[in-house]
């Protein structure tokens, strides 16, 4: 329950992107979980899109 509620923490936008993220049919995701979470525990959202943009491919 905890990790579910760290990401009510994240930036609007970025929630948006994880909703609207592709269905992965084969292989593995292209954004893990984990870190998800390690963006989620940063409280400044402008530091917040620059971790997720490190992330996205």
């Amino acid at each position: 329950m905890t990790h579910i509620m760290w990401l009510t923490n994240l930036a609007p936008e970025i929630q948006e992107a994880i909703l609207f993220l592709p269905r992965v049919e084969s292989g593995p995701d292209s954004i893990k979980e984990i870190e998800v979470r390690r963006i989620a525990r940063v409280m400044d959202w402008a530091v917040q899109r620059e971790l997720w943009r490190s992330i996205q491919i």
